[in-house]
């Protein structure tokens, strides 16, 4: 097998060694959020890199800016956030291979939309991710009582913190990449 053909097996590869560990990772609400979803937004994130150049003609048609890959992006990641669908993605199979699925599609849709997106959207969605991501740890941790059936108070606790602290390396992730100094590019016969 050629290296290219190891490159695009491995976006699958990552995803079937991720459904090894779905149990154990879905056991405690801070896995389930803080480990299980982010990996599954970056499985999807690595499998739009073989677009590096360019997206499919249907979504450049529908997403001009990446307005409209960024907001679904942001929809999926709303989503994921409630008690309620934790509960529903981990006691209902059909609700969890949704989960999968739909974080999967947010980072593909997130990766091409930033590179259509110019810096003021980009920093409207990451940094409204990060607002969005930080309050819900912070209600998770100041919730007198539990609000996942399937998780105790005191993981949900943790998952609160979780979600904080990945509110934060997100939006820090972003500033560093969006603001980091770019070389100077030279003119050839190939631009």
């Amino acid at each position: 097998m050629t290296r290219s053909s190891w490159k695009a097996m491995a976006p699958g590869a990552a995803l079937a060694g991720l459904a090894l560990f779905q149990p154990w990772l879905e056991q405690r609400m801070v896995t389930h959020m803080v480990l299980e979803l982010p990996l599954l937004f970056a499985i999807g994130w690595w499998s739009a890199k073989s677009m590096a150049r360019q997206a499919p003609a249907w979504l450049r048609n529908i997403n001009a800016g990446g307005l409209s890959g960024l907001s679904v992006a942001m929809v999926i990641s709303a989503l994921w956030m409630l008690p309620l669908s934790l509960d529903a993605a981990v006691l209902n199979p059909a609700i969890g291979w949704l989960k999968v699925a739909s974080a999967l599609l947010a980072g593909w849709l997130t990766r091409i939309s930033l590179r259509e997106a110019n810096p003021a959207i980009q920093a409207f969605f990451v940094l409204n991710w990060a607002w969005m991501t930080g309050a819900a740890g912070v209600l998770y941790q100041q919730a007198p009582e539990r609000l996942c059936s399937t998780y105790l108070l005191g993981d949900q606790a943790w998952a609160g913190r979780g979600l904080v602290a990945l509110a934060v390396a997100g939006a820090a992730t972003w500033m560093v990449l969006a603001f980091r100094e770019r070389p100077h590019s030279t003119h050839s016969s190939n631009a």
